[in-house]
């Protein structure tokens, strides 16, 4: 019993890593003032993570011909597709919104994790699971509701289009969550991370040759960072998904909020007041709620 809630733990914990980085990862459209194009930032994450996956192949000594086989790789080609999508919408709908707001829409990526769980994996919740998800989504909104009228960045521009952007891009990236808990079972963690960024990197490369905006050195340098540290957020999420149940860790998602709130405090200087305390304790019961639930047989 205690092993199995440190393994569950643990897998919240990889989630929550996941969720940090990511968060980091939706803010460099506003970071870039919106001059880079959200298509061209996903381009550079896919491109540079490739490189770093290549890299950790080449460490580990483990053969890319190797990594490379099997038989799924339609599977991998429609993660890539969906995490292409869902990065795309969720930066640049980011970009033009103020970011606790975005956050806040992109939580919708839990319950559409939940949802799509049920119905194509047949995972099953119990009560105790949704008290625990409405914690965290409440949460997240009292998260939000402190930052209401106070734009993370008082310049950014805004598009009618960027709420729709948000959900559309909370809701490939829970496909894509899918898919990972399906190839979890069958394939290494590296020929997963090296087939989603491969295939990535071919279905935007040939559009980069009409649309790359050209970018400052420094800039460039900085955004080929987030390939590295999206491979960090994959990693997370593979090696959570291997140990708990899709539905299960799909609250825990709610703290990107938290973390939202966090990056406010530190690049823009705007503290997090009594809402974003109150809002992170609610999503923290809610976590550990989920962790001393026993799943369901």
């Amino acid at each position: 019993m205690i092993s199995r809630l440190d393994s569950k733990a643990m897998a919240a914990l990889w989630v929550l890593g996941a969720a940090l980085a990511f968060s980091l990862l939706y803010a460099s459209g506003k970071l870039t003032g919106g001059l880079v194009p959200a298509i061209q930032i996903v381009f550079i994450r896919y491109f540079s993570g490739f490189a770093t996956v290549g890299g950790l192949a080449l460490v580990q000594r483990q053969p890319l011909k190797q990594l490379l086989a099997g038989g799924r790789r339609h599977l991998h080609l429609l993660r890539a597709c969906c995490g292409v999508g869902g990065g795309a919408c969720s930066i640049w709908g980011a970009t033009y919104m103020p970011l606790a707001d975005a956050s806040a829409l992109a939580l919708l990526q839990g319950v559409f994790t939940m949802g799509l769980a049920v119905v194509l994996l047949r995972e099953r919740i119990v009560l105790l699971q949704g008290v625990a998800a409405a914690l965290c989504v409440l949460g997240a909104l009292v998260i939000v509701r402190g930052n209401a009228g106070v734009a993370v960045d008082p310049d950014a521009l805004s598009n009618p289009y960027a709420p729709l952007a948000m959900l559309a891009g909370a809701f490939l990236t829970a496909c894509e969550v899918i898919l990972i808990k399906v190839l979890s079972r069958h394939e290494s963690m590296l020929s997963m991370l090296l087939h989603v960024n491969g295939f990535a990197t071919l279905l935007l490369g040939c559009a980069m040759l009409f649309l790359w905006v050209p970018v400052e050195p420094l800039t460039l340098a900085l955004l080929c960072l987030i390939g590295p540290m999206a491979i960090f957020g994959q990693m997370c999420n593979v090696k959570a998904y291997r140990i708990a149940d899709a539905a299960w860790l799909a609250p825990f998602t709610y703290a990107s909020v938290a973390f939202a709130a966090l990056i406010g405090w530190v690049v823009f200087g705007t503290l997090p007041g009594l809402a974003a305390w109150l809002g992170t304790a609610l999503i923290v019961g809610g976590g550990l709620l989920l962790i001393r639930n026993k799943p369901p047989v």
